[in-house]
């Protein structure tokens, strides 16, 4: 039961991109008490992850033990379970390319076969073909992925100087409330300089850019008594880590508004992996996020 029980976390810890959970205790928000789910109610909360300070609640349950989880909402991304969306997401991109290009030689799953003098394992993108002279791979991600595989099919695919595009397929619209994305979306946004692919079912070449922006909390101010002393906690603001708030930029298509581009190997901030040197397939656009940064600072310093 303790093994299962400890996967069941982790594969939850893995999801969220954070750990802070693991081992079934969390905060008391104002108090920072810690609380054990095997010995607390819903009601002895508000509770949140030490690690990441976001909302947790706890999960009382029958066939498992009792742990906590975080509470923001995930993008609803495809998952394993739904190859047919999956498929769909694939054909449709690879024949709008294929009709656009027709030179181009548009395909799902094509073998890239192995170079064994350069020591460079078979590749088999989900689409792949050409769009001039730029050879270019798309990579349809529908379920969660470890950092690593990414670096490795990145520097794979550099080393056959192929233009990567990374998008995250969703089975519904990704909406205009903040949510938590997983770290594998985290790790795309610092790959594409600030913004994740998002595609949903009817898109066609059509992907929607998202910028991951800031998303504030306020603590309310509260008074409790603890071993008969009167308490005070709360009353600021404070940022998530890593819940955001979805900032879209203007719809791209895959076919007309990307180049390709040279991305150097650098350290993304808050983030533990290196990003590695690769070829991208790339937006156009200008950093829309910082436009609306400026915006919101100055109502916040000239309030109507």
């Amino acid at each position: 039961m303790t093994d299962r029980v400890s996967n069941i976390e982790e594969r939850e810890a893995r999801e969220v991109g954070c750990f802070g959970l693991v081992g079934g205790r969390a905060r008391h928000l104002y108090t920072r008490e810690w609380f054990y789910a095997s010995r607390c109610e819903k009601k002895d909360g508000p509770f949140v992850c030490p690690k990441c300070a976001e909302d947790a609640v706890v999960r009382k349950c029958v066939e498992k033990r009792h742990h906590f989880a975080h509470k923001a909402r995930l993008s609803p991304v495809i998952g394993p379970e739904e190859g047919e969306l999956h498929s769909q997401c694939k054909n449709e991109i690879a024949c709008q390319l294929q009709k656009r290009f027709p030179d181009g030689k548009w395909e799902t799953e094509r073998a890239i076969p192995e170079n064994k003098e350069r020591e460079i394992p078979e590749l088999r993108p989900d689409v792949s073909g050409r769009i001039g002279e730029d050879r270019i791979a798309i990579e349809v991600q529908a379920s969660s992925l470890t950092i690593e595989k990414i670096i490795k099919r990145a520097t794979n695919y550099a080393r056959r100087e192929i233009r990567l595009l990374w998008l995250v397929p969703l089975r519904e619209p990704l909406g205009d409330l903040p949510f938590r994305p997983r770290l594998y979306e985290r790790y795309l946004h610092s790959i594409y300089f600030g913004r994740t692919y998002y595609w949903w079912p009817g898109q066609g070449l059509i992907v929607k850019p998202v910028h991951y922006a800031p998303q504030i909390r306020h603590v309310e101010e509260r008074d409790w008594y603890e071993d008969g002393e009167h308490r005070y906690g709360g009353g600021y603001d404070t940022e998530y880590r890593t819940i955001k708030k979805p900032l879209y930029g203007a719809d791209v298509n895959i076919a007309d508004d990307f180049i390709p581009y040279l991305r150097d190997a650098f350290i993304p901030t808050n983030e533990r992996k290196n990003i590695p040197m690769c070829f991208i397939w790339r937006d156009n656009l200008n950093t829309w996020w910082s436009d609306h940064k400026r915006s919101k600072e100055a109502g916040a310093s000239h309030p109507s």
